[in-house]
């Protein structure tokens, strides 16, 4: 086997095979890995992703960014993708069991070898929940026996293959209530068919007005805008009296969705804008035969390693309201330097240590 390093001339046989793999999503696309490279200018993103190759077929593809991350005063080296984990590697479908742990074997290897010439200090992999190894395959974190440390969270899928009165039926009631109440709402939905930049535009002004502030660089939004066009993506829009409220912008890929960016005018936050658009999305993704949609992380409480703040917790309670079930989000990370695991653990430790 062999390693080449992953180009933009490698871009279709790259997307080729995460059509083809059932381990990778959306997070595994070379679109995705350009949106992570812009996404945080901070960060200073460097792509070291690679392919693997068996004689001349490719066996596995693995997304790898190399990020410069501040910890409390000091600046370290990370493998991690937009400040946070990389999608696991993606390997071909077919594989024995015993050839994908030699596969990941392989490919653990030249990643520990990366983060050595690279003073990568920590790495942070997670499996997709959209993958279709994950929903059927996947029961155990398999990254642990290579050196990482199980960090695992949950997210929620909704299954939108139930009829919509079953749908209904998992909501919650003061979800139902404020769905029943805006009658005088319209809610649209653009796609490749029906988008347009003034549309677009508008969403990504109330991205900027709903944050305070403009939360990401111009061309992650153009990027978007593209997905939209090219199927990858769709945005739902509010109208309230003749003006936009509300938007909320969800990716698709192997007829599963993401609800990824919400944004809502602030002087109507007294609406309820958001369950409105979020039960008519799910009506019109199972309408395009869309068959899973993941709302989003799904926080029940502190953990050791993880600390969700109020605002976290309460976004997490709001979308439990839209039904689905908790699924494991399996995440690992591995540190390669001692002291830097000590500063982590005594950081999260005292965060943890706040909350009892």
């Amino acid at each position: 086997m062999k390693v080449i390093p992953y180009d933009k001339t490698r871009k279709n046989e790259w997307d080729a095979f995460c059509i083809a793999s059932d381990d990778a999503w959306f997070w595994h696309t070379s679109d995705w890995l350009e949106y992570t490279i812009n996404y945080k200018p901070e960060l200073t993103t460097t792509d070291l992703s690679f392919l693997v190759y068996d004689q001349d077929k490719i066996v596995a593809i693995v997304p790898l960014t190399l990020e410069n991350t501040l910890l409390l005063t000091e600046t370290v080296r990370e493998f991690s993708f937009g400040g946070w984990t990389i999608p696991a590697p993606a390997l071909l479908p077919g594989l024995s069991v015993g050839e994908r742990e030699y596969l990941h074997t392989f490919i653990f290897k030249e990643i520990d070898n990366l983060a050595t010439q690279s003073n990568v200090v920590r790495a942070s992999f997670r499996i997709s929940p959209l993958s279709s190894n994950e929903r059927g395959n996947v029961h155990y974190n398999y990254l642990l026996p290579f050196g990482y440390s199980d960090v695992s969270l949950f997210t929620r899928i909704i299954d939108l293959n139930k009829r919509p009165e079953e749908l209904w039926n998992d909501l919650r009631r003061n979800h139902k209530r404020s769905i029943k109440k805006v009658s005088d709402f319209k809610v649209s939905f653009f796609s490749s068919e029906n988008i347009t930049k003034e549309i677009f535009d508008e969403y990504k002004k109330m991205h900027h007005k709903a944050a305070g502030r403009k939360t990401r660089p111009d061309i992650t939004f153009e990027m978007m805008f593209d997905w939209i066009q090219d199927n990858l993506g769709f945005l739902g829009v509010v109208e309230y009296r003749g003006e936009r409220i509300g938007f909320e912008y969800y990716t698709i890929y192997k007829n599963k969705a993401y609800g990824f960016s919400a944004a809502n005018e602030p002087a109507y936050s007294y609406l309820p804008i958001r369950p409105i658009l979020e039960w008519e999305a799910m009506l019109w993704m199972k309408k395009k035969d869309i068959s899973t949609y993941e709302i989003g992380v799904d926080y029940y409480g502190t953990l050791p390693y993880d600390v969700p703040d109020s605002e976290q917790l309460n976004i997490s309670h709001f979308k439990r309201g839209f039904g689905g079930v908790p699924v494991p989000l399996i995440m690992a990370e591995k540190f390669y330097n001692k002291d830097y695991f000590l500063k982590m653990t005594d950081y999260r430790a005292h965060r943890f240590a706040s909350t009892l």
